[in-house]
């Protein structure tokens, strides 16, 4: 059986996920990895930002994969909206899933802006430093 990133797949499904992975690399700024230890047989995730050794949870996985005896599965991810929450990966269906999978990498994409500071915190801090500038002045 064909082995797409740590995940083994049959030969029909595999070269169909392969195809799903390379287009959606080319779009860039996503990551695919293995996770093994997902009953059956694993799972392969696809997400926005590369995933963290240390981190606990991963953000933006907007593609999960799963090996099946006649096609591939396709899972939605939580917190998309668009599309069948389960769908079978065939080679007609290729161009409708991987439009949708382009839909949920938007709808799942994470929050990178910079923490907001809140207002008062700022205060201090700039009264803080006036202060520390005053009494090197004064020495």
């Amino acid at each position: 059986m064909p082995n797409v990133h740590g995940i083994e797949f049959n030969f029909n499904q595999s070269e169909l996920v392969k195809d799903i992975v390379r287009e959606l690399l080319k779009d860039g700024n996503c990551a695919v990895y293995a996770v093994p230890h997902i009953k059956p047989n694993g799972e392969l995730r696809m997400a926005s930002t590369p995933p963290y050794p240390k981190s606990r949870r991963q953000k933006g996985v907007f593609l999960r994969i799963r090996p099946g005896i006649n096609e591939a599965t396709i899972v939605r991810p939580m917190n998309a909206k668009a599309g069948e929450s389960l769908s079978k990966l065939t080679k007609f269906s290729r161009l409708e899933v991987l439009e949708t999978i382009r839909i949920w990498r938007q709808q799942t994409m994470p929050d990178l802006r910079a923490p907001q500071l809140h207002p008062e915190l700022i205060a201090k801090s700039v009264q803080g430093a006036v202060g520390t500038v005053r009494a090197a002045e004064a020495s």
